[in-house]
C-alpha cells in the first residue's frame, strides 16, 4: 500500500469513528479509531495518527474508560508540545493539542478536579487564540467556539448550571457542524434541567435534535435529561416531552 493510499484509508477510519461516536456506537468508534491509526502509522503521517488517538480517547470517554481517556490524550500532549512550541507551528498541531486538552478537560470534569478542568480550558483557549479562528484540521473543528462549547459542557458535568448558561447565552455556533451544535443545545438544556427550567430546557433539546436528530435519539446524556425532566414534571409533562421521549426510546 503506498503512503497516500493509506492516509487516505486513515481519514476513512477517523470518519467513520466520528460517525460510530455521535451514533452512539463507541465501541465501534474505538475500533475504528484504531484501524486509523495503524493506517497513518502505515503512511508515516504523524498528524494522521494523532487524529486517530483524538478519536480513540473521544471513544474511550463515550465508554466511560476515563482512565484510557486521559492516558491517551496526555501522552499525545506530551508528544504535541514540542511541535507547538516551534518558531512557527502548523495549524494541525495547534489544533491537535488544542482538541487533547479539551478530551482532558472533559475527563477531569468527569472526575470532579475543577483544577484540572478549568487549567485544560485555559490552555486550550490559548491555542485557540493562537489559531486566530474556527478551524477544522484532522477533523477536531478546533477553534475558540468549540473551546467555548466544552467550557459550556465541563460547567454542566460541575453542576455549575449558571455558568453554563450565561456562556451560552450569546455564543454563536453557527459555523460549526451539526453535531457540535447539537452537542451545545444538549448542554444547555443539561444546564436549564439542573435549574429546573422543565419548558426552557425541552426546547433546547427540540433544538438539538433539529439539528442532528440521530446524535441525540442515539445519545445518553439526552437519555438521561429526558428522564430528570419527566421527573420534575410530574404528572402533566409537557406533550412535546413525552413526543421526544419516545422518539429518543427513554
Amino acid at each position: 500500500m503506498t503512503d497516500l493510499a493509506a492516509e487516505l484509508l486513515a481519514s476513512a477510519y477517523q470518519a467513520t469513528a466520528a460517525g460510530f461516536s455521535a451514533a452512539g456506537e463507541p465501541d465501534a468508534a474505538w475500533i475504528a479509531a484504531d484501524r486509523a491509526i495503524r493506517c497513518a502509522e502505515d503512511a508515516h503521517n504523524p498528524f494522521h495518527v494523532m487524529g486517530g488517538l483524538f478519536r480513540m480517547a473521544q471513544a474511550f470517554v463515550r465508554l466511560d474508560r476515563l482512565d484510557f481517556a486521559q492516558h491517551v490524550a496526555s501522552a499525545s500532549v506530551e508528544a504535541l508540545l514540542p511541535i507547538a512550541a516551534a518558531a512557527d507551528p502548523a495549524p494541525e498541531a495547534l489544533s491537535l493539542l488544542g482538541a487533547m486538552h479539551l478530551v482532558l478537560a472533559v475527563v477531569a470534569a468527569r472526575e470532579n478536579d475543577r483544577h484540572g478542568t478549568h487549567n485544560h480550558i485555559a490552555a486550550a483557549r490559548t491555542l485557540a487564540a493562537q489559531l486566530g479562528e474556527d478551524r477544522n484540521d484532522m477533523d477536531t473543528e478546533f477553534g475558540p467556539t468549540n473551546v467555548e462549547i466544552h467550557a459550556i459542557t465541563v460547567a454542566v458535568d460541575l453542576g455549575d448550571a449558571g455558568e453554563a448558561l450565561a456562556a451560552g447565552e450569546n455564543l454563536d455556533v453557527s459555523s460549526l457542524s451539526p453535531e457540535r451544535q447539537a452537542r451545545f443545545h444538549l448542554d444547555l438544556a443539561r444546564a436549564h434541567a439542573q435549574r429546573r427550567h422543565v419548558g426552557d430546557a425541552v426546547d433546547q433539546l427540540l433544538s438539538a435534535e433539529q439539528c442532528s436528530s440521530e446524535q441525540i435519539h442515539n445519545h445518553e446524556l439526552a437519555r438521561e435529561t429526558i428522564r430528570d425532566l419527566l421527573g420534575l414534571a410530574g404528572r402533566r409533562p409537557p406533550e412535546e416531552l413525552l413526543e421526544l421521549a419516545k422518539r429518543c426510546g427513554a
